[in-house]
């Protein structure tokens, strides 16, 4: 599998220690870190171009991929490709068809593991943007409308479906490395804004963070839930792990594989 790893950085302490520690990087066709861009979808768009691989991952800058970490995305594709599908964009986390959360993945601003080891890809509504994964050939690209660096996952599966094409949750297990937070910047809920309008006529939109409708009820909720855990539960705030490969090895401890959820 020829493959390309992208990335939009703004932290070179947290690239170094995350992402470009990733043991299966060396595999990669090239790595691009694109720095300096004003959204996610004009840094990925641009990495893209540079890509040599057909098979393009993206990643958060403090995500850590592990050892074989390229050889479960390589099974997961086979086996998609060996039933004849028509796949586009894969990722480690998001919503199932039936909009139940699924995937495997470490989240240190959580301090635990999300999901359980599975075997097999799982169909899926919208993806997380923690790990996208494009097929090159499809065509797809961002939507640099969406000029900001969140909800971009949800959009290009909502694309890739509109196209035809099938999206995936595929059993390839990564460390996330991020800070707890309690409230989504504002500039979220003014991406929020934009896909509701965009996507006016398929709402209501399920995403792993929220739920995009036409009465945007969530909006003012959001805060008072972030004010309630962060004032009243007093849920304790996560650092980001130093040692990001100890994270990997105590998440994964005595952990087994097993069939898909659902």
């Amino acid at each position: 599998m020829k493959w390309s790893l992208i990335t939009a950085s703004n932290n070179e302490e947290v690239l170094r220690r995350c992402l470009a520690r990733s043991p299966c990087l060396k595999r990669a066709a090239d790595f691009n870190a694109m720095r300096g861009f004003p959204s996610a979808a004009a840094a990925y768009n641009a990495g893209m171009r540079l890509a040599a691989g057909e098979v393009l991952v993206f990643a958060h800058q403090d995500v850590y991929l592990p050892q074989d970490w390229d050889g479960g995305l390589e099974q997961a594709i086979h086996k998609l490709e060996a039933g004849g599908v028509n796949w586009a964009v894969l990722g480690v986390w998001g919503l199932r068809k039936d909009g139940a959360p699924c995937g495997h993945v470490f989240c240190n601003s959580a301090g635990r593991v999300l999901g359980a080891p599975f075997l097999q890809p799982v169909e899926c509504s919208t993806l997380d943007e923690v790990v996208l994964v494009l097929r090159r050939s499809t065509g797809l690209c961002f939507d640099e409308n969406l000029a900001g660096f969140d909800l971009y996952g949800t959009d290009i599966c909502l694309t890739a479906a509109q196209k035809g094409f099938t999206n995936y949750i595929v059993p390839a297990f990564c460390v996330h490395n991020p800070p707890t937070g309690f409230f989504n910047r504002l500039s979220f809920w003014r991406w929020y804004f934009f896909m509701r309008r965009k996507w006016w006529q398929a709402l209501p939109i399920k995403t792993p963070s929220t739920v995009i409708s036409r009465w945007p009820v969530r909006f003012p909720g959001h805060f008072i839930y972030g004010a309630y855990k962060r004032y009243i539960k007093r849920v304790p705030r996560r650092a980001p792990a130093e040692d990001v490969e100890e994270l990997y090895r105590t998440a994964t401890r005595g952990q087994r594989p097993t069939e898909p959820p659902g």
